[in-house]
């Protein structure tokens, strides 16, 4: 935070200090690890809901990469794309709502080499720098997207059974399990282990040899 906003911080504090010298003074207790709401700094600094929104829109764009030469109404239609992308992640926390901005500048950025590779009469060595720096940043695409629907609880979880006991009289299922209704079609059921103790074989008694005769 730069000193001037500091200062004018502790000036606004000190003014609602002493208009409210006589009134009782309020204690509010936090750990020192947290802060009053950001609603109440934004009172402080005078800073309405409208500048609030235009910061956050002004963070979306910075991440944008623009040209010199391109044309204000040109900027203006990638904001608001860019602006679409974001909306469309649904972000429901901070941490969603980071990440989600961060993918916004990681699309724009792997979408700008790709164009770069597309241009003609480039040097093989320029294309080729252009299309390595697009895949690594579709590799991280993908990657904070995998984080995220992690974040969300999507990610597909999977669980390695290394052994199996089955006691007497029960059943183990190999297989997927997959939840029917009653009026759907019967389908192979899965495989089962059954605890059969081995049957013992017959005794097999000893032949008396008869007497030779003589």
């Amino acid at each position: 935070m730069h000193a001037e906003t500091l200062n004018y911080l502790s000036l606004r504090m000190s003014n609602m200090t002493k208009s409210t010298k006589k009134a009782k003074t309020a204690r509010i207790d936090l750990p020192g690890h947290k802060l009053l709401p950001a609603r109440n700094y934004q009172s402080v600094v005078g800073l309405t809901d409208l500048d609030y929104q235009n910061h956050k829109l002004t963070e979306i764009a910075k991440l944008l990469w623009h040209h010199e030469d391109t044309p204000q109404e040109e900027s203006n239609k990638r904001i608001v794309r860019a602006l679409e992308l974001y909306e469309s992640l649904e972000p429901v926390d901070g941490a969603e709502g980071m990440l989600a901005m961060q993918m916004v500048g990681t699309h724009d950025a792997a979408l700008e080499c790709l164009r770069r590779a597309a241009l003609p009469n480039q040097t093989f060595e320029g294309r080729d720098m252009a299309l390595k720096h697009a895949q690594k940043l579709m590799t991280l695409y993908t990657q904070q997207l995998a984080t995220l629907n992690k974040h969300r609880g999507k990610g597909q979880q999977k669980v390695t059974v290394e052994h199996v006991n089955v006691e007497a009289g029960g059943q183990a299922i190999v297989g997927n399990v997959d939840a029917r209704r009653s009026d759907e079609a019967e389908q192979p059921s899965p495989k089962m282990i059954e605890n059969n103790p081995s049957i013992p074989l017959p005794e097999v008694r000893k032949r008396k040899r008869a007497p030779k005769k003589a």
